[in-house]
């Protein structure tokens, strides 16, 4: 076997599990939703500033909501709310709208997200167990 195909194996051996780990770890530390909490959170500050009428409406709507969310849980229509959003495709939209933010993020940051696992990898690497 030559050099190229010993790394070319190593290489995708190492790389699978790699993805398996980065994908266990992920899922262990909950990531998603806590990432997804703060992204959210965030996008939604900033359009407070940027859209307030908007916004204002929305706010006074979840603010209805939250007050009568619990006779609307003691009245068991919390359910029936949640299926009407979901046939009004809000919940869709809402998950479409966050997917194609975070997709543009990780397209436009391709090569430095690809340092900084480099980064991260080397220095673990080079350092004593």
């Amino acid at each position: 076997m030559d050099i190229d195909s010993l790394v070319g194996s190593l290489k995708s051996q190492v790389l699978g599990s790699l993805e398996k780990e980065v994908y266990e770890q992920a899922v262990a530390a909950n990531l998603v939703d806590t990432v997804l909490r703060e992204l959210v959170v965030s996008a939604v500050g900033r359009l407070q500033t940027q859209m307030p009428a908007a916004v204002s409406g929305v706010s006074a709507l979840l603010g209805f909501l939250g007050s009568v969310a619990p006779a609307v849980q003691s009245l068991g229509l919390d359910a029936h709310i949640a299926s009407m959003i979901r046939q009004l495709g809000v919940d869709t939209a809402m998950r479409d709208s966050v997917i194609r933010g975070i997709t543009r993020y990780l397209e436009a940051n391709g090569a430095h997200l690809m340092e900084v696992a480099v980064k991260a990898a080397v220095d673990k690497l080079s350092k004593p167990a």
